[in-house]
């Protein structure tokens, strides 16, 4: 279960991430490979994250996990 605490780290992680960011985590491609899914990326998250592979969206799901981590000063 997500608690409201979780849901904010997650908002604040998601907002907080550059592009390489995710091209470290391989979420997208890098350079102008990425160039489209960047763009989707900051124009609808939401449908960008529901549009993912399953082990895209489990890498990004990963690199939010580090980005809260790292916001919160914890590992989890």
């Amino acid at each position: 279960m997500i608690t409201g605490t979780d849901l904010l780290q997650i908002s604040l992680a998601r907002v907080n991430m550059d592009r390489t960011d995710l091209e470290s985590a391989g979420v997208i491609e890098r350079g102008e490979a990425g160039d489209k899914a960047w763009s989707n990326f900051g124009r609808d998250m939401d449908t960008f994250i529901l549009k993912l592979p399953d082990w895209r969206r489990a890498a990004l799901a990963e690199a939010i996990r580090e980005q809260a981590n790292r916001q919160d000063g914890t590992s989890h």
